[in-house]
């Protein structure tokens, strides 16, 4: 299922990305990487989501949680810059409908993924954090975007609020 999700997410990005202007765009999806790294390895022994395969083309590619999590980076990451900020209306009430529209599509996505097994959360992650943190998300690749400096100071007390109130261990650091 997950290579389904991978393919859906190539045609979208084939049909309705704006990569004439990834150079542009390029920034913002490193910093969609990196904090996607960042959780990957910081939270490597306290995972507050895992993906698994499912189906038999996820068992033909040999698919486990790092493969997927490396697919969503090189796959929907890029597929969602494209097509969230290349498509991007800058004013206002645009602005707000792409935020809610794209955080309605990762919550969507998600929900399916977690009904059918291919998501499970941890240590106190749930459904409704995804929901915020979906919005959360695309609002921090606007603010990027925009102003790269104002989201990364902005994205250190979200990390650390966030490290707090999953009362995460400082023990799962290496």
């Amino acid at each position: 299922m997950n290579v389904i999700l991978f393919i859906v997410y190539g045609f979208i990005g084939w049909k309705f990305g704006n990569w004439k202007e990834f150079k542009s765009l390029y920034p913002t999806l490193l910093f969609l990487i990196i904090g996607d790294f960042l959780s990957q390895f910081l939270l490597f022994d306290y995972t507050m989501w895992m993906f698994r395969p499912l189906g038999p083309l996820d068992n033909f590619f040999h698919l486990n949680h790092t493969l997927i999590a490396l697919g969503k980076m090189l796959i929907q990451y890029p597929v969602t810059i494209a097509v969230f900020l290349g498509r991007m209306n800058p004013n206002k009430k645009s602005l707000l409908i792409s935020i809610v529209l794209w955080s309605v599509i990762y919550s969507i996505t998600e929900k399916v993924a977690q009904i059918s097994g291919i998501l499970t959360y941890h240590h106190g992650w749930n459904y409704g954090w995804d929901l915020v943190f979906n919005v959360m998300i695309f609002l921090m690749l606007f603010i990027h975007y925009k102003k790269p400096v104002l989201a990364w100071v902005l994205v250190v007390p979200i990390i650390l609020g966030l490290w707090w109130i999953f009362d995460v261990p400082f023990s799962v650091l290496k």
